[in-house]
């Protein structure tokens, strides 16, 4: 199976270099992809290296998946040096800690261009290509600080929700030409999270290392790309060896067809009700279930 799974399919994956990124194309090469590895760092060359001393296919990117045109050249390269594309997985991205009190916009626009814009510019550069042969398979790698908080990484996780939001769309607008968009929020412990709250306590660090390898998560991400997969608009969190959907619930709330201020004061409670709540899709289920809702009352 391991050998067979991805024959014949083309990967691209950014931010592959080094922490996850590596273990995902290492993976799909192993599975029988063909990879271009993507990093702005000089690492980049040494994973492909990696690939090939194990029997894979490999080239090397060193394109910023923050400018357009780089991007485009990269999506070019996997056509120039295998033929095709069929798999794209955008996962590259950076951090820094920063209290939102002295963030400015130059810390903010870096991330943002790197994380956000560059999925952007990935995506909208793989897309065509996709569209054309009537398929794909596409993970976009937002983070669980796009739908929990977490203080010090406002820029970080307002890159992620970006991403998940551009990712939800495209899996709607992918679908009938083939084309599979999920969402992967991944944690593990990597040279960028490291780097964290805990990175000086080294009984932590040990429990990270022993439980949060990316190794446990790579699987996650062959598991969305094979051929096979039918998923589509899915958020699947991976960690510790853990895959799990993530979704977003509507509780049945409180209406009134005059709503004021007081009203909501005394049915507070009945707004955050999880009682009889509901999993919506998208924004056309989202309409058709409130309208069932405030006419049915």
């Amino acid at each position: 199976m391991k050998e067979s799974l991805l024959h014949g399919q083309v990967a691209i994956v950014t931010g592959a270099g080094a922490g996850l990124g590596r273990h995902y194309a290492r993976l799909l090469a192993e599975l029988g992809a063909a990879v271009v590895v993507n990093d702005v760092s000089a690492h980049a060359s040494d994973v492909v290296r990696e690939i090939e001393r194990h029997g894979g296919r490999s080239t090397v990117s060193n394109h910023d998946v923050s400018d357009p045109v780089q991007a485009g050249e990269m999506v070019q390269t996997a056509l120039d040096a295998f033929g095709g594309l069929h798999i794209v997985v955008s996962n590259a991205g950076v951090i820094d800690r920063t209290a939102f009190i002295d963030m400015d916009s130059a810390v903010f626009d870096r991330v943002m261009k790197v994380n956000a814009y560059g999925a952007f510019n990935v995506l909208r550069a793989c897309w065509p290509v996709l569209v054309e042969q009537k398929y794909g398979r596409v993970v976009a790698v937002s983070s669980s600080s796009a739908f929990l908080p977490a203080a010090g990484i406002a820029h970080y996780a307002a890159s992620k929700g970006a991403v998940l939001g551009l990712a939800k769309s495209l899996a709607m607008e992918g679908a009938e030409h083939g084309i599979t968009v999920n969402v992967l929020a991944p944690s593990a412990l990597t040279t960028m999270t490291a780097a964290g709250p805990s990175a000086h306590d080294e009984e932590a660090l040990k429990r990270a290392e022993a439980m949060m390898s990316p190794r446990l998560v790579a699987p996650v991400v062959a598991w969305l790309v094979r051929p096979e997969n039918a998923l589509n608009g899915e958020v699947i969190e991976a960690a510790a060896g853990r895959a799990a959907m993530n979704f977003v619930g509507s509780t049945r709330g409180f209406w009134s067809p005059d709503l004021t201020v007081a009203e909501l004061v005394e049915h507070s409670d009945t707004v955050f009700d999880l009682r009889d709540f509901a999993v919506l899709k998208d924004i056309t289920e989202l309409n058709a279930w409130l309208t069932t809702r405030t006419t049915g009352w």
